[in-house]
């Protein structure tokens, strides 16, 4: 397994790679943060994201799966007080950066003819929206629209495109999110992470390990036959 991994210097995404290693695939990463085997570059910067894929493939001696993670909480403000170019930032990273980078792959693949996956990471807030969320529920949900279509133009060529849509996870991005939900509440940050938690059916939050399962099985011949779907790894919090 040849796998190309962006935002793989740390959270869901390190836990995806060191999943595809431990499995015994090669794996490059892609960040702009350094990682184990990785590029820098900033997915949103199309040239960049764009040379560092060309690199990685290079390394790699062809492609099999690329997985989507690179992605930034936004700016957590309501709507009425959200600055545009911090809504478009949002929206460049997490969705146009999967875009160009599942572009690339979708060339490789189709030019390769020997099929592959693409795994795109999204989240429940992109299957719901909430408040002080608009631009990361956006990004998210566009996300997902994005997988069915390369879903359906993929298919032929034997590329399967699903997305995975975690959800209350123990990532700094998350517990971020906490602080500025204790700031707004007038709450603490330990009692914010409780509630989050009592939100969980199954009483916990998410690990990157949670996550790099759900990729490795959507990677893997056991999902031969799965493409353009979500799968929620959220603990039961949405129901699908």
């Amino acid at each position: 397994m040849r796998a190309i991994v962006s935002g793989a210097a740390r959270g869901l995404g390190a836990g995806v790679a060191a999943r595809l290693r431990r499995d015994g695939g090669a794996v490059a990463g892609i960040d702009v943060l350094a990682a184990e085997d990785g590029l820098v570059a900033d997915v949103a910067d199309e040239a960049q994201a764009e040379a560092a894929f060309a690199t990685a493939v290079e390394r790699l001696g062809g492609l099999d799966l690329l997985v989507n993670c690179a992605g930034i909480g936004g700016p957590g403000a309501p709507v009425a007080e959200t600055d545009v170019a911090a809504f478009r930032r949002t929206l460049d990273v997490n969705l146009v950066g999967a875009f160009v980078l599942a572009r690339a792959a979708a060339r490789t693949l189709i030019a390769q003819g020997e099929g592959g996956a693409i795994v795109n990471v999204g989240s429940m807030f992109g299957q719901r929206g909430v408040p002080f969320g608009a631009s990361y529920c956006a990004s998210k949900g566009g996300l997902a629209l994005l997988t069915q279509s390369l879903a359906l133009e993929l298919a032929p060529y034997g590329v399967r495109v699903n997305t995975v849509a975690p959800g209350n996870m123990a990532t700094d991005m998350h517990f971020d999110e906490l602080r500025a939900r204790a700031d707004r509440n007038g709450s603490t940050f330990d009692l914010e992470v409780d509630a989050a938690r009592a939100e969980v059916p199954l009483g916990r939050h998410g690990t990157p390990d949670d996550v790099a399962g759900a990729v490795a099985w959507l990677a893997s011949g056991d999902a031969d036959y799965v493409t353009g779907q979500t799968i929620a790894v959220n603990g039961g919090v949405l129901l699908t």
